[in-house]
Parts: C-alpha cells; sequence; structure tokens
C-alpha cells in the first residue's frame, strides 16, 4: 500500500515537478508548488466501505489519498464526463475544499453546473487553445472516445498539455489513436492510457515511440477488481514495445511518485 501525504502533494515551497498515480486515469501533481489533478476518483463509495470504490467496483488496493484530505488546488483537468473520470463524491470535495479552476469540455461543464459549481470556475477546454492558469500554460488537445451506445461527438472528450516549472506533461485523455497525436512533440512526460477501449497496447507503443516522450508512465489498468474492458490493462506489454523503456518507461503503483526537476 502506497499513500500520498496531503501536505507534499500540496507543498508551496516545492522545487520539483512530483506526479502521483492516483489509479485508473487520475494523477496528481505538483509542479514547483502548483497542484494540478487530472481525472480524480479518490473517495470511497461511502465513508463505511472503504474498499469499494466511488464508482461501484471494488479496489484492487486502498486509496492512495482522500479527496476531502487535499485543501489547496490550483487546477482540476477533467478529460470527460464518465463517472470514471468525472468522480461522483470526488468532484464535490474538492469543489467544496479548493479554489481550484475546472477545465474541462462543454458537456463535462453540464455536469460540474448540476453540482453546483459555478460559472467563474470552469474554463472550457477547445481543442489546441491555450488557457493560463497563473503561471501554468494548459493546452486541450483533440481525442476520440467510443461509448457503448456510439461514439461521443468530437468536443465531448480532450487530453492536455500541461506546461508548468519547465516542464511539458501530456495526458491524451480516454481516446482512440489519430494522426493529430503523432506530430505532438517536445514532452517530457507522457501519460499513457492503455485499457483496450483507450490506445490499447500496440497504439500506446506507437504513441509513446512517436511522441520520443522523455518520460512516460502507463495509466488506466490495475485499479479495480474488475474484469471489465476499462479496467483491464498490460503495462508490460506496452513496455516491451517502447524504445529505451528502461530509461523512459516508468510502471508505478497506485500512490507511487515520478519526481522530475524543474527547469
Amino acid at each position: 500500500m502506497v499513500t500520498i501525504d496531503p501536505k507534499e502533494l500540496t507543498d508551496l515551497e516545492a522545487v520539483a515537478v512530483t506526479v502521483w498515480w492516483l489509479g485508473g486515469a487520475g494523477f496528481a501533481i505538483n509542479a514547483a508548488g502548483r497542484v494540478i489533478l487530472i481525472d480524480p476518483v479518490i473517495e470511497p463509495k461511502a465513508n463505511s466501505d472503504p474498499v469499494a470504490s466511488e464508482i461501484g467496483l471494488p479496489l484492487l488496493v486502498p486509496l492512495p489519498i482522500r479527496a476531502r484530505s487535499i485543501d489547496r488546488a490550483d487546477a482540476v483537468l477533467l478529460t470527460h464526463d464518465h463517472g470514471d473520470h468525472t468522480a461522483p463524491r470526488t468532484i464535490p470535495e474538492l469543489v467544496a475544499r479548493t479554489h481550484a479552476v475546472f477545465v474541462c469540455t462543454e458537456r463535462t461543464a453540464k455536469t460540474l453546473r448540476n453540482s453546483g459549481l459555478g460559472p467563474q470556475r470552469i474554463r472550457i477546454a477547445q481543442y489546441g487553445r491555450t488557457l493560463k492558469i497563473g503561471d501554468m500554460s494548459i493546452t486541450p488537445t483533440v481525442a476520440k472516445h467510443e461509448e457503448e451506445r456510439g461514439s461521443t461527438k468530437r468536443g465531448d472528450c480532450c487530453g492536455f498539455l500541461i506546461d508548468a516549472a519547465g516542464i511539458t506533461i501530456w495526458h491524451p485523455g480516454d481516446t482512440e489513436l489519430m494522426e493529430e497525436h503523432l506530430r505532438v512533440r517536445d514532452v517530457d512526460l507522457l501519460l499513457l492510457p492503455i485499457a483496450p477501449h483507450t490506445l490499447g497496447t500496440e497504439d500506446a507503443a506507437k504513441l509513446a515511440n512517436a511522441t520520443g516522450a522523455r518520460h512516460i508512465i502507463p495509466c488506466h489498468y490495475g485499479t479495480y477488481d474488475s474484469d471489465l474492458y476499462w479496467c483491464v490493462g498490460d503495462p508490460e506489454a506496452v513496455g516491451a514495445r517502447i524504445r529505451d523503456a528502461a530509461t523512459r518507461y516508468h510502471v508505478l503503483a497506485v500512490g507511487e511518485k515520478l519526481v522530475l526537476p524543474a527547469d
């Protein structure tokens, strides 16, 4: 069991860029004092049942941190409005406990407004249009994500390119591989969804090799005790297809961190 220290996550005096895997597709980032959360799903279904996630599936490992223990965040980035990304209990906690700006598509923004989040704290993600939050730059990237009942519309889901503390981090979101993705360069850290309904094994490795990212962390697997297609993935199979994986590819435990020096 790996836990995240809330004081380390929210440390204003931090000088490095620290990235924690929250499980699923979620990450927490402290970029030299700036706190960013991506698709956090970090509350249980009920306080009396900490081994069941808020999305109703049993957890393989305990939650590494609780949303209710986070008292500061600058930005919460949501790739789309599915419950394992825009979480039903985590989001209200973060709305109440932090002053974070929420960046998301219009479809997800409707979910947030219905939860009581005011428009002054919502920024609508538009592909290729950079948003500034403090000294951070966040650029939404194109995504195409299949649903059981058909495709989401263009613009309903996205990824995020983040420039903070001199480090570029890219989370492409739940998406199939697109030509636009293969043109992305100068990525320091690629947060790589590998579940079969996202990039899957072959396309995840293809994207990792195309970007030439200095560091890669696989995600969207190994969190829930379920064989549902969106809960599984094989990080070792992906790593076997990535060039220079020994130095670039980091398979983290839920709650584990990667530290990069800020430029």
